[in-house]
């Protein structure tokens, strides 16, 4: 039982979403994070040393990195794009923007060029510089995207007021933030962090909102047990949106995504379990971004129904 419960921890890490945010000194920190079995702890340990998944994987700095995170979870080489050629600059300032939170993640990377290559201007927004933005969806993509404005802001310790200021005269803002299972700040660094993105957007006046979640089939699966936490953080993340936007929200759901950057192997997700191309992940929450879908897409099957 313990083997298939650490499957799922490591399929659950690679389907976190494409940012990270250093919280702000008055995020609180779990104490139920001690859940997780010494096993667990170890492999998170073992996971997470190098440059955390998501850019800046939501936790402190000295616990989880970007390139740890995704180079130990990423499944199969499924949906990598090697081109060497810049994408051809499509955004037009007349089809309007949209803000993209962890635009340079292995998500967000992907929903971005989406976004660019519809013609839509994108500003990323990371506490990352622009530059090391830059870099992290070339190693990504396998290219830069031309026109991208990316922003350096912490959205977990910039107040809600400056948060929303790049928000602003946007079409959508699209939130791919969100923390590895098992760290720390697991609770507060998918929920409170998310509930602060949602707000400053709403103060922003911005029409549409777009988070991703995690499928049900995950939260309500065997992890629970090891992850309350993480689940607990995601799910008031999403209560959040919905409170905040109602109708004019969609929250995409998925289970594990597959892919990563060149080079990343993965181990495999629970049994049973397939895992959901970044491309479909993408045009969905795309889709929500345009006002073409509303609500919730919970599961890999649905998304893919959704994208085909």
């Amino acid at each position: 039982m313990k083997s298939v419960l650490l499957v799922v921890v490591a399929a659950i890490v690679s389907s976190c979403s494409a940012f990270s945010i250093q919280p702000s000194a008055r995020t609180a920190v779990s104490t139920r994070s001690n859940i997780a079995t010494p096993a667990v702890r170890d492999l998170s340990r073992r996971l997470h040393n190098g440059d955390a998944d998501y850019e800046e994987a939501l936790q402190p700095r000295r616990h989880l990195n970007r390139r740890s995170a995704l180079s130990i979870f990423t499944l199969l080489p499924l949906s990598i794009i090697t081109s060497s050629s810049p994408l051809p600059a499509k955004a037009e300032s007349g089809k309007g923007k949209v803000v993209v939170l962890g635009g340079a993640g292995w998500v967000g990377a992907h929903v971005s060029a989406n976004l660019n290559q519809q013609g839509y201007q994108v500003v990323s927004i990371s506490r990352s510089t622009a530059e090391v933005q830059t870099k992290r969806t070339k190693s990504i993509l396998g290219t830069a995207i031309p026109g991208v404005e990316y922003v350096s802001l912490d959205a977990g310790s910039a107040s809600i007021e400056d948060l929303a200021s790049p928000m602003k005269d946007t079409l959508a803002v699209i939130s791919c933030v969100g923390i590895a299972p098992g760290s720390p700040n697991q609770k507060d660094g998918n929920g409170l962090v998310n509930s602060r993105i949602a707000k400053a957007a709403k103060l922003a006046g911005v029409p549409k909102f777009v988070y991703i979640g995690v499928a049900s089939s995950l939260a309500n699966g065997p992890a629970k047990f090891l992850l309350g936490d993480y689940f607990k953080g995601k799910a008031e993340a999403e209560k959040s949106v919905a409170q905040e936007f109602g109708e004019k929200s969609l929250i995409v759901k998925p289970a594990i995504v597959a892919g990563g950057t060149p080079g990343e192997i993965r181990p495999p997700g629970p049994p049973g379990m397939k895992p959901v191309d970044v491309e479909a992940v993408a045009k969905a929450v795309v889709a929500g971004a345009l006002g073409e879908l509303k609500g919730e897409i919970d599961g890999n099957d649905a998304i893919v129904a959704i994208a085909s």
